[in-house]
């Protein structure tokens, strides 16, 4: 259009020269068209005319080009206006790949972020992480700039951008098919909305040929987590064979998608801090990408080997487990499995340690001692308490069974709830070693929690309500007022462990300090464990295992179960104490000792030190599960 009128006004005006400006005897028509150019390119270019005729038409002529380059500076100014909003706003394609796409925009998407961010700086990573919200670009990047400055990013490029992943162009837009891993949090809804949000957004990211990364589901319920196994099952290879045919890709039939309760999982970290503080101190640093974590690696050179071989072949890590495929193609964890397991050709090694490059197998394997018999010593037996669950979750009847495997004959477990008693759990729901009682009463209620015997409770587990969301004030005003009454009636020794955010205040969280032992985010362990997952989706399967009621879970143990006869006292090595772990089936992941500090200690770096190991040290160990 541009291009048409600057044209025509160079021919009208080349013309019009022509005709009246220039004698007859010194016509030139081409050389009119450039003077009438000159004019409109330059506005001082009609200066130099002589004539009276000349002037005449040139001033027009400079006048209409100041007007045409007006018009052009404008519409410039305005396509580079509106390519600067359309970057600003996120309308433009991500120009990233192999990067970590988070599907959601959540109180778990910032510390998600974070985690990530540390595990590229741990890891040495330089992977991206776009995130695609429903929020405007500008609030999420100003929450970002607020909750985690680009120094805590630690290197990490972010980029969000604004939109649906109901939409195929919104996922086309944060390069969706370039993607190592897709994390699809659930939003902030009722559990089942929520759930039945991102089932159908797995399915569309599931049923796109050229989609490739894994993809990691998000679910409030945990029944929904098999559900969503069977619908991968059942349902996807139907649609997923008709895009095969249509489609070459290498990627389609090696993509994973792992479906995971993260609320169920922070929730079974708050029971074992309740009832094993050191397991959780453990587990955090085993969450976190700051220490020792959970590693899985493929190590050709060990193919045929035992697995029994691997706990005294790597000095600076702790093997603990196998990733095994399956022949139908399918993999598998196993934990501690039985020593006579051999590793086998695309086996990966489960170990605990620092980074990849942090541990190799030594080039001789450690040959321990003589091993004193064991096998008729009894390990710590399970405690007898009496417990209270403040507040209702629709998954409390996982939470009830981890109580159960970590609890004697004789224990009890009273919840308290607004929720009435036949609305908690299924009439038919039975626990092995503890009996259950329902109170229907408000939480906030001194006469409610007056009229319960909470002097009785060793241990208290405060849940905040998932429908409200994290109400600070109803869950530490509830804890207030049972420290309260179990102070005025005596009781001081009582263990009380509430769901609290993580607070800015210091000096609130400080007075938090008073009456709880404890505070355990569910945000910041939910992220943490999406975080690991992100990094290497096998690693939900292991974190199922140990973290739970299977027979793998992780159990704290006395360490007087493995020294010598009735000593009291022993000199041993960490390889001597881990030989008698194994003679007893158990692999020491952990340990506290009061020759080192009394501080919890995972894979320990100089395993060839001698510690004196008295009554009253502690180790975390990983049990074999019976066939």
């Amino acid at each position: 259009m541009l291009i048409a009128i600057c044209a025509l006004m160079t021919a009208l005006g080349g013309f019009l020269y022509f005709q009246f400006a220039i004698p007859q005897t010194s016509k030139d028509l081409p050389e009119s068209f450039w003077t009438a150019w000159t004019f409109i390119a330059d506005s001082g270019a009609h200066a130099s005319e002589d004539t009276f005729r000349k002037r005449l038409v040139a001033v027009p002529i400079s006048i209409g080009g100041m007007f045409f380059f007006a018009l052009l500076v404008g519409l410039m100014t305005d396509a580079v206006a509106s390519k600067v909003d359309q970057l600003s706003k996120g309308e433009s394609r991500v120009l990233e790949e192999n990067h970590t796409l988070i599907i959601g925009w959540t109180k778990k998407t910032i510390p998600l972020v974070k985690e990530l961010a540390i595990a590229n700086k741990t890891r040495g990573n330089k992977r991206s992480i776009v995130i695609l919200g429903d929020a405007p670009k500008e609030e999420m990047d100003g929450d970002l700039k607020q909750n985690l400055p680009l120094p805590d990013r630690f290197g990490t490029k972010v980029v969000t951008r604004s939109g649906s992943a109901a939409s195929i162009d919104d996922l086309k837009l944060c390069s969706a098919s370039l993607a190592r891993t897709i994390v699809v949090l659930s939003p902030a809804l009722s559990p089942l909305k929520a759930d039945a949000i991102v089932i159908q957004t797995c399915i569309l990211l599931a049923n796109s040929p050229e989609i490739r990364a894994d993809i990691i589901a998000e679910l409030a319920e945990l029944d929904h987590v098999s559900e969503l196994q069977g619908i991968i099952g059942t349902l996807l290879p139907f649609g997923q064979s008709k895009m095969l045919k249509a489609s070459t890709s290498p990627y389609m039939r090696r993509r994973k998608m792992v479906p995971v309760a993260t609320g169920d999982m922070a929730l079974r970290i708050m029971v074992k801090r309740a009832l094993e503080p050191g397991t959780v101190e453990v587990l955090k640093e085993l969450l976190q990408f700051e220490g020792c974590e959970f590693r899985l690696k493929y190590w050709p050179e060990l193919v045929g080997r035992k697995f029994s071989e691997m706990i005294f072949l790597f000095p600076d890590a702790i093997p603990c487990g196998l990733r095994k495929t399956l022949p139908s193609g399918q993999s598998c964890t196993l934990v501690n499995p039985p020593p006579e397991t051999v590793i086998e050709e695309g086996d990966r090694l489960l170990v605990i340690s620092e980074n990849d490059e942090s541990y190799k197998p030594a080039a001789t394997l450690y040959v321990p001692p003589h091993v004193p018999s064991l096998t008729t010593k009894a390990s710590h037996k399970k405690p007898s308490l009496n417990v209270l669950i403040v507040g209702w979750r629709n998954d409390l009847d996982d939470v009830l069974r981890l109580i159960d495997s970590s609890v004697s004959r004789g224990s009890q477990v009273t919840v308290l709830s607004i929720v009435k008693p036949q609305e908690l759990l299924e009439d038919d729901f039975k626990l092995k070693h503890a009996s259950i009682r329902h109170i229907y009463g408000d939480p906030l209620s001194l006469k409610v929690l007056k009229e319960l015997p909470v002097e009785a409770f060793d241990k208290v587990i405060i849940l905040m309500d998932e429908d409200k969301g994290p109400d600070l004030n109803n869950t530490a005003v509830t804890a207030m007022f049972i420290r309260h009454i179990q102070i005025e009636r005596g009781r001081k020794d009582s263990t009380i462990v509430a769901e609290l955010p993580t607070l800015e205040d210091t000096a609130l969280q400080e007075v938090h300090g008073a009456w709880l032992d404890d505070t355990v985010d569910p945000d910041y362990l939910q992220a943490m464990v999406l975080a690991n997952l992100a990094e290497d989706v096998d690693v939900g399967s292991v974190l199922d295992k140990v973290v739970g009621d299977s027979q793998n879970t992780m159990v704290l143990q006395q360490v007087t179960s493995y020294l010598q006869g009735d000593v009291e006292s022993e000199k041993l090595t960490f390889w001597e104490l881990q030989a008698r772990a194994v003679q007893k089936g158990e692999i020491i992941v952990a340990h506290k000792c009061a020759a080192n500090g009394n501080q919890w200690v995972t894979n320990p770096p100089n395993k060839s030190e001698k510690l004196a190991w008295v009554a009253g040290d502690e180790l975390l160990v990983l049990p074999r599960a019976s066939s």
